[in-house]
């Protein structure tokens, strides 16, 4: 378009945004794929590319494992996103797990 000026420094790739996203705070995964308007298939498979993409800057995705909301229950699981119930309570509660860039 004419006379559109572009921000270099604004995020591109869905790739990009993630890393972007994630460089800035930590983050809940439903949180960030909500934010993103991508399904949780995409978010995983794109964090995937992302985990060795910024392995490669000499940096880290972080995954803080999911907790229960219930029973206080954290799972030190590296899982992408929580089991449907907590493994101690069986209750629906969890939250999490949070991601970041490091």
């Amino acid at each position: 378009m004419p006379g559109t000026i572009l921000d270099v420094d604004q995020p591109t790739t869905r790739r990009e945004q993630v890393i972007h996203a994630l460089t800035r705070a930590s983050r809940e995964f439903d949180e960030l794929r909500r934010e993103l308007e991508m399904t949780v298939r995409e978010l995983e498979e794109d964090l995937r590319h992302v985990e060795r993409s910024v392995r490669a800057r000499g940096q880290r995705l972080r995954v803080d494992g999911a907790q229960c909301q219930g029973c206080g229950f954290r799972l030190a699981s590296r899982a992408l996103h929580p089991p449907g119930r907590c493994p101690s309570c069986q209750g629906h509660y969890l939250r999490g797990p949070w991601l970041r860039i490091a």
